[in-house]
């Protein structure tokens, strides 16, 4: 399989943020995104083995995106049969108002619409109103919360788009010129 690669305009500081699906050798990028995105977090960074799963077993259904050569943001995706589970979409604070975030929304969702995939779930907190609201735009419903989660108080929510979803995605970004 060909991996995808998306290149954006130039970055207003003369970069160019590129994204492309994983490679064996993005781990040691994933782990120093996760340290700087999560370091401090409650619940924490993801667990080497986790990463490693992304980068030797699902590399073609993961991105990563760059700015230059500097590492920016990723999304880790796992298919089970026609279902995709979008488990992380992280973006560096500085990069988070730029091109970055749609660029791997862009990326993920090609990859759906390439598969022919029938649905794609995400897990969010609540409260993580930035999150959500990418879900949203992508046509996302909220179909079931889960209690105790991580840990006990730990809430989380479920949503779900569809193929009709997926497919009005390609509507309009084919309008757009964003896929074909």
């Amino acid at each position: 399989m060909t991996p995808i690669e998306i290149q954006a305009t130039p970055a207003p500081d003369g970069g160019r943020y590129r994204v492309r699906t994983l490679a064996s050798s993005d781990y040691q990028h994933l782990q120093a995104l996760e340290q700087e995105l999560w370091g401090s977090d409650s619940v924490g960074q993801l667990c080497p083995y986790y990463l490693r799963l992304c980068t030797e077993h699902y590399p073609d259904w993961c991105f990563i995106a760059f700015d230059g050569d500097q590492p920016a943001g990723y999304v880790l995706n796992f298919p089970n049969g026609k279902i995709n589970y979008c488990a992380t979409l992280a973006v560096l604070p500085r990069y988070q108002k730029t091109r970055v975030n749609y660029l791997l929304i862009r990326a993920m969702v090609t990859k759906l619409l390439d598969e022919d995939m029938e649905e794609c779930r995400f897990c969010v907190e609540p409260d993580n109103l930035d999150a959500r609201s990418v879900h949203q735009s992508l046509g996302a419903r909220v179909v079931s919360e889960m209690d105790d989660y991580y840990h006990p108080g730990d809430k989380r929510l479920w949503s779900v788009i569809n193929k009709a979803d997926l497919e009005r995605i390609r509507g309009r970004y084919t309008r757009l010129k964003l896929v074909s």
